[in-house]
């Protein structure tokens, strides 16, 4: 990608990881926004039947994971409830 390709890719992904979070069917419904230790994680955007959440956070994956782990044990939800996926960025591409 050369030297511009680069410093696109650095400037794009400083301090920004992106997260969509699944929540099952079957599990409470949880608004994530209620939840402070959740919301603290980062910019967040959610479904209206909360099923669905989307994470803008300066965390990377292992350290989103821990902190989601411990936001969820302060709500009705279980982390069995929920799948992260973390985002890929199309348009720079992640390395």
């Amino acid at each position: 990608m050369g030297l511009f390709g680069d410093a696109m890719h650095a400037l794009y992904h400083s301090g920004h990881y992106g997260y969509n979070v699944n929540v099952k069917k079957t599990a409470p419904a949880v608004d994530p926004k209620e939840v402070p230790a959740i919301a603290a994680l980062g910019r967040l955007n959610r479904t209206p039947n909360f099923k669905t959440w989307s994470i803008d956070s300066p965390y990377k994956t292992a350290e989103f994971t821990e902190k989601l782990t411990a936001a969820v044990a302060t709500c009705d939800l279980k982390m069995s409830d929920l799948e992260i996926k973390p985002q890929i960025d199309g348009r720079w591409g992640d390395r």
